[in-house]
């Protein structure tokens, strides 16, 4: 039962006229550890629209029309322009389509099926006996104060569970706090393989038959567990439930808005969207999984080929992976810096089912500074290059071709930035050199560019009723990142592994370098537009009109970088130091007791 934290408490006053005590309805403030409301699925999307369907009908027929354009080699210019417009486009037409493709067969009105429904009622009143559940909390070196408040709030889920804190950060305050929340707290003597390893250490340590993971920073709500295990328990072939992402973005800047809010067509109309063609795979946190499941990932099959297979007869063999040696029993992938994809692709090739929960069931925090958030996009984006790069995954006979395509899109939303840095100095190059990639009369060119771009714009803005600056700017300023994470995973160089939510510095020019450097060409081509005649004044006007909004948008990404450290690091003063945190927790539990007794009292 929560504590007396929350609601209205009967207080008391002496009248000033008079002895006479009048009662009075206090409102209590909450208490910064109480864990959120139950039941409160406030989706920050919409249901998925009819008109965006509408919308992306349009858009695949916009996309074939101007693919005719793009690819006549009859309005070919400057052959290595000419090329590099290809490529860019090429990438974000096909991207788009396979976006589009998959929203296309979204279905949100499809009710939740009635045995679902009536498990989890069975679990709350205690009909059936609740599986052994853990409930993983994953920390590496994140303030005491957010890992708590998570902490709190998962082993006040409803349904029995056993709460452990996996430390990385090897915390002994955080020991400490943990025996006296009276939850589990495992350490391990190295943090080889990151978070997978930390994951896979604790699997060797416990023993329930589902496991929920959390990252240090997303609260869950009470009803996460209920709202989850009966998949797990309706179908024994589904191996993980996966549910969305959200976050607290209230004073927290341009950074932590931008972040949230570009992931939220992802999580509202793409992940659900591919429950249909089981391919919706795990996000790192926020997840529940059957441990046998991840039991199963500790072999893997191939087939003999060349002499070797004639010599066999072409038999299949089992030999142990890399997982297999390091972790016997099985676990989370190793070895990749999207462990949570890699896992989930390894799970399906093996024939178990992943379900994605529409519901939101917790709260995080994203990045509030642009350096930690350019190098979590970095890390994302090295895992989506991996699987495409090393995970034979067009290879795979195990997978269907809708599966194949879907996480085939995985790494193609990071081939964007590739397509955003060459758009990036096309027109500046044409203002300052007076040479263009497309030769094509401007009314040729009109028809077949805006459809298509406008409609990239309207299908987010028709399902989500806005388009954020800030997701544009922070989209846009991770480029650079993405674009590295490509070149060194081609390479075959690693991506280094740290907290988000940890301690951070400041604002650094040397983030945003790249970005600096496309600011002065816009500058330079700007003057050059201005101050030079030019033969095609309706085309440099064009030009000019990208590379204004071009440069607006680096001048509103670098002021509100600055302003998001000014913000963060207010915050970061405004929370409790180790100290406060330790009073915070006492009077948390000594709350709690008082409750548990007035609660047995009553009854």
């Amino acid at each position: 039962m929560p504590p007396p934290q929350q609601g209205a408490r009967r207080r008391f006053r002496r009248n000033s006229d008079s002895d006479e005590l009048i009662a009075l309805e206090v409102a209590e403030a909450k208490h910064p550890f109480a864990p959120p409301p139950v039941e409160q699925h406030d989706v920050p999307w919409r249901d998925f629209q009819q008109t965006t369907k509408f919308g992306v009908v349009l858009g695949l027929g916009a996309a074939c029309f101007y693919l005719t354009f793009v690819f006549d080699r009859s309005h070919e210019n400057v052959p290595i322009l000419w090329i590099m417009t290809l490529i860019a486009e090429s990438i974000v037409i096909l991207h788009t389509i396979g976006i589009w493709s998959t929203l296309i067969g979204h279905r949100s009105d499809i009710p939740e099926a009635e045995e679902l429904a009536v498990i989890r009622r069975s679990l709350l009143t205690g009909e059936i006996e609740t599986p052994n559940i853990d409930v993983y909390i994953c920390c590496a070196g994140e303030p005491n104060y957010v890992i708590l408040k998570t902490a709190i709030a998962a082993q006040e889920m409803l349904i029995p569970h056993n709460t452990w804190i996996l430390d990385d950060g090897k915390n002994n305050d955080l020991r400490i706090a943990a025996k006296k929340l009276g939850v589990g707290y495992l350490r391990r003597e190295t943090n080889a393989h990151a978070k997978a390893g930390n994951v896979n250490a604790a699997f060797q340590r416990t023993t329930g038959r589902f496991v929920a993971i959390l990252d240090a920073d997303h609260v869950p709500r009470p009803d996460f567990l209920s709202q989850t295990v009966p998949h797990l328990i309706a179908n024994p072939s589904v191996a993980m439930v996966q549910t969305p992402q959200t976050y607290d973005t209230r004073n927290r800047g341009m950074v932590s808005e931008g972040a949230a809010v570009s992931q939220e067509l992802f999580y509202g109309a793409i992940m659900p969207a591919k429950n249909a063609s089981n391919s919706a795979f795990c996000v790192g946190t926020n997840v529940v999984f059957r441990r046998a499941s991840l039991f199963s990932l500790t072999t893997q099959e191939v087939r003999v080929r060349g002499k070797a297979a004639r010599r066999s007869g072409d038999v299949q063999v089992t030999k142990l992976t890399q997982l297999g040696r390091e972790y016997p029993k099985g676990g989370i992938w190793i070895g990749s810096n999207s462990e949570d994809i890699w896992t989930s692709l390894e799970l399906t090739r093996r024939g178990w089912r992943t379900v994605f929960l529409s519901k939101v069931l917790t709260q995080g925090l994203t990045p509030d500074r642009l350096g930690p958030f350019m190098k979590q996009q970095f890390r994302w984006a090295s895992g989506g290059w991996e699987v495409l790069l090393k995970s034979g995954l067009l290879k795979e006979h195990r997978l269907t071709l809708s599966q194949k395509v879907q996480y085939s899109l995985v790494p193609s939303h990071y081939a964007l930035s590739m397509a955003t840095a060459i758009f990036s100095v096309m027109s500046p190059v044409y203002l300052l050199a007076d040479r263009s990639p497309i030769n094509a009369p401007f009314w040729d060119w009109f028809v077949h560019y805006v459809p298509f771009y406008a409609l990239t714009i309207a299908v987010p803005f028709l399902q989500a009723g806005k388009v954020r600056l800030s997701a544009i700017v922070v989209s846009l300023a991770a480029a650079p990142a993405h674009i590295r994470a490509l070149l060194l995973t081609a390479a075959g160089q690693e991506a280094s592994w740290s907290v988000t939510n940890g301690r951070h510095g400041g604002f650094s020019l040397r983030s945003v370098l790249p970005h600096l450097f496309i600011g002065v060409l816009c500058i330079l081509a700007l003057i050059t537009g201005v101050m030079l005649p030019s033969a095609n004044p309706r085309s440099t006007a064009i030009a000019m009109f990208f590379v204004s909004t071009q440069l607006a948008i680096i001048v509103t990404m670098l002021v509100g970088a600055e302003r998001s450290d000014r913000l963060a690091d207010i915050n970061d003063a405004a929370e409790p130091d180790e100290a406060e945190t330790v009073e915070l927790l006492d009077s948390y539990i000594a709350n709690y007791r008082i409750e548990v007794a007035e609660h047995a009292l009553v009854h």
